[in-house]
């Protein structure tokens, strides 16, 4: 069959900030990626949340 890969964007503003939710479905696995004001806040892979490690 081969690779299939969706991806679907949604952006909010929230108290001033913007918002921006990315669904990454690929080879059956499913990414939901959040970002504040272009930072990532939060990664889910397969229902599980990752933790996300500062960088300084």
């Amino acid at each position: 069959m081969g690779n299939f890969k969706s991806v679907s964007t949604s952006t909010k503003i929230v108290n001033g900030r913007k918002i921006t939710t990315k669904r990454i479905v690929e080879n059956g696995q499913e990414r939901v990626e959040v970002e504040e004001d272009g930072q990532l806040k939060s990664l889910t892979i397969n229902g599980k949340e990752r933790l996300l490690s500062a960088v300084v």
